[in-house]
């Protein structure tokens, strides 16, 4: 399993480099006028560090023997259906996200993709949940809208606001 796992990361840092590469190849402008090679280049440096620590902690990982399940534990073929189940509600809500995007707009639609996000991956306390999905819309808002400014769809909202501002 371990063998697998290297490879796999050693291909995904493959990947990041030459993706690296070919955005450092655009022009990336200043920090206060991004070029369109700006994102590309920090998604890359994201890519490298993140395939990088995967390999270091794939090599350096000790093998922990996976304790049999207890009274009231889930078993393995118990816990790959509840990936399976988990995987396809995130692929349902990916969907929904795209086919909504439009109508809802940005704000609300990454809003209910990420609070509902967080609850199918097992986190179950209410207010985290909802601080770290106003975190993550907010950072993600600030950067795309007003910094980079990518004209993301207002919605519902843009059109609530539209109809009360003016």
């Amino acid at each position: 399993m371990k063998q697998k796992e290297l490879l796999f990361s050693l291909f995904v840092l493959l990947v990041a480099v030459i993706y690296e590469v070919m955005a450092l190849r655009m022009p990336r402008g200043h920090i206060t006028y991004p070029g369109p090679g700006f994102y590309p280049s920090l998604v890359g440096v994201f890519l490298l560090f993140t395939s990088g620590g995967f390999v270091l902690w794939t090599l350096f990982k000790g093998k922990a023997p996976m304790p049999a399940a207890g009274p009231g534990e889930v078993d393995r073929v118990d816990s790959k259906t509840n990936q399976r189940s988990k995987t396809l509600l995130l692929i349902a809500l990916l969907l929904f996200y795209v086919l909504t995007l439009n109508s809802l707009g940005f704000l609300l639609a990454i809003s209910i993709f990420m609070i509902l996000s967080i609850r199918i991956f097992g986190y179950r306390r209410w207010l985290p949940s909802l601080g770290i999905t106003i975190a993550i819309v907010a950072i993600s808002y600030l950067s795309f809208v007003v910094w980079l400014k990518v004209p993301l769809p207002q919605g519902i909202l843009g059109d609530l606001l539209e109809g009360i501002l003016g």
